[in-house]
């Protein structure tokens, strides 16, 4: 069609930041009483942003539109934004707060940024904030226009679907899995001046496996069938931890598997090769467990009467106001540190949340600082995991090691997280990388 059917001007492609730019323009008419409510969902992890979770999230907000005459669009980024005549301010917290439950296996519902705002949501009272709204309504539609233009000649990703679940499935015999195992210490503060490495976790890589497996792939984008990928992923897992070769057994591995995988005879092989030698504890994720409950309590079982561990992961501060950690009955709790714990309303919820579990058996997970540490042995908890701990791992190996002096603190650290690969074997004393030095508790 051509553009002089329109008076010679070209047909603007109507896109959602369009809709919203227009109605944006027409409350600056009139801004008494009106609010806009903006959903940062673009910035979950690709994992979390699955269409389902957004179209709840959208529907959510429908029962707004009703009430307080508002409007709501679905951005083309997943973001969502409402804009509301009169809204009373507990209700809106009501609805972010059943967004946080929603999504609160992802990090940006409890994320801060540098400045201390929200990156989950931002609220705007347009009679005071409407020039920042407008302004950022514009950009939308011109982020977009680019977008489309960008992307006109880049080679989009492939969805994860029937026929391409079976080429990365057929992928996985040639992938060096071994490349993308990581592991990470979760170390245990003994009393007042001593800590230890309780265990070692071992998991995927899913950046570096997209790289290496199926660049082409959208690997995460159809939970359903990623889930069904990891179960043979798994098997890969279970093979090259028992291929491995370390030159000191860790005193317990620790694993992330699917509830399906315990019934496997990778899994019962593995269990075989490591039992007398090493401890061995499963985490299960919450969202895995609610998919088959039943199988994750047999699986709970199995593992015990066989010696075995368990650990819940995938808590968090949000999540504990809505489950009770307790009635899932495993050895261990992994609560994700974030910084709204530091807030002492949040801090006496958490602590009434986890005293039935007992703090002993609570793994803090995602320790950036020292102040998350603190936080943590000051209401009782003695296990942590996170960066600010391998680095510290990683110095008082050096403090110890004979080639140290080649080395940097980033390198040693980056070599302790892997199991192979050039990194590793550049490292002057490979012992070390496996036989983790006496560490000194924080004071």
């Amino acid at each position: 069609m051509n553009a002089g059917a329109f008076g010679g001007k070209p047909q603007e492609v109507v896109t959602p930041e369009s809709l919203l730019f227009d109605a944006a323009e027409r409350v600056g008419r009139l801004r008494e009483g009106r609010q806009a409510l903006h959903l940062h969902l673009s910035r979950l992890l690709p994992a979390n942003r699955e269409e389902g979770r957004i179209r709840i999230a959208f529907r959510m907000f429908e029962s707004m539109v009703s009430v307080y005459r508002g409007q709501i669009f679905l951005l083309s980024n997943s973001d969502i934004m409402l804009i509301c005549k009169d809204a009373q301010i507990p209700d809106l917290d009501a609805i972010v707060y059943k967004l946080r439950a929603l999504f609160s296996t992802d990090p940006l519902t409890y994320a801060e940024s540098a400045d201390g705002t929200d990156r989950f949501v931002a609220l705007y009272d347009l009679e005071c904030d409407y020039e920042a709204f407008f302004s950022l309504c514009g950009e939308m539609v011109a982020e977009v226009r680019k977008t489309k233009i960008d992307m006109a000649p880049t080679p989009k990703r492939l969805p994860l679907e029937a026929t391409t679940l079976v080429r990365v499935l057929d992928g996985i015999g040639n992938t060096d899995i071994a490349g993308v195992v990581r592991r990470q210490a979760c170390i245990r503060i003994v009393g007042h001046t001593a800590a230890e490495v309780e265990f070692q976790e071992f998991y995927m890589s899913i950046a570096d496996l997209q790289k290496v497996l199926a660049p082409d792939i959208d690997i995460l984008c159809n939970r359903w069938l990623f889930q069904h990928l990891s179960q043979e992923l798994d098997q890969q897992v279970l093979a090259t931890l028992g291929d491995a070769g370390f030159q000191v057994l860790p005193r317990a591995f620790s694993l992330n598997l699917n509830v399906s995988t315990i019934e496997t005879p990778a899994f019962r092989k593995f269990e075989a090769a490591v039992r007398g030698k090493a401890g061995l504890l499963v985490e299960f994720q919450m969202l895995d467990v609610f998919n088959n409950l039943d199988g994750f309590f047999h699986a709970r079982d199995r593992l015990r009467t066989r010696g075995h561990k368990t650990v819940l992961d995938g808590m968090t501060s949000v999540g504990l106001q809505f489950m009770d950690c307790e009635l899932f009955d495993t050895d261990y709790v992994k609560l994700s540190w974030s910084q709204d714990m530091l807030d002492d309303i949040r801090t006496a919820e958490i602590q009434h949340a986890l005293a039935p579990v007992g703090f002993d058996r609570v793994i803090l997970s995602r320790c950036e600082t020292e102040t998350a540490i603190s936080w943590g042995l000051s209401i009782g908890i003695r296990m942590f995991q996170g960066r600010f701990l391998d680095s510290m791992t990683a110095a008082a190996t050096m403090g110890v090691c004979d080639k140290a002096a080649a080395c940097s603190l980033a390198q040693c650290t980056s070599r302790h997280g892997i199991i192979t690969g050039t990194i590793r074997t550049e490292c002057g004393n490979a012992d070390m990388l496996d036989l983790f030095p006496p560490l000194r508790a924080l004071q």
